[in-house]
């Protein structure tokens, strides 16, 4: 009879701690808008400053892909997937960008704030924040494999 107490007493007190949690920082374990994109740059002025304010990503020389977390970067490639979808009330772009000279996965992720006027097969060059690793569901052949994701602000045809 004292072990069902004290087993009783143990759920009790992780129910109770549950539901503190769940009160107290809500159900949303998705993360925040900013977690997952960056504000898309407009105006010529502010358009220069952040294409200056990005390193082109040197894929011959990187060995630890994390050490470029958080950094501003540009890479070009060529577009091999679009998604359009809605997240977070707003019209967001997933591109699947194919680098030749990135090994031993040719492919990044840039994420995008809107809609876009390029298509599969046009080269483009991709400003904003270094994430790595983003993992995809699909297509099969990168189904769970780590790719660079860049949170682009800005994309232009190159």
């Amino acid at each position: 009879m004292e072990r069902l107490s004290t087993v009783l007493a143990i759920l009790l007190i992780i129910v109770f701690a549950s539901s503190a949690y769940v009160l107290i920082f809500g159900l949303s374990f998705e993360g925040s808008e900013s977690d997952f994109y960056v504000t898309p740059v407009t105006g010529d002025e502010n358009i220069s400053t952040y294409k200056n304010s990005c390193s082109e990503l040197n894929f011959s020389t990187i060995f630890d892909y994390n050490a470029l977390n958080d950094q501003m970067v540009k890479a070009t490639g060529q577009i091999s997937n679009k998604t359009e979808y809605d997240h977070f009330n707003k019209t967001r772009t997933d591109l699947l960008i194919k680098v030749p000279m990135l090994s031993p996965t040719p492919y990044i992720v840039a994420t995008y704030t809107g809609t876009l006027p390029y298509n599969i097969n046009d080269t483009i060059t991709v400003y904003g924040k270094y994430f790595y690793p983003r993992v995809l569901d699909s297509p099969p052949e990168l189904a769970n494999q780590g790719l660079i994701d860049i949170k682009t602000g800005y994309i232009e045809k190159a």
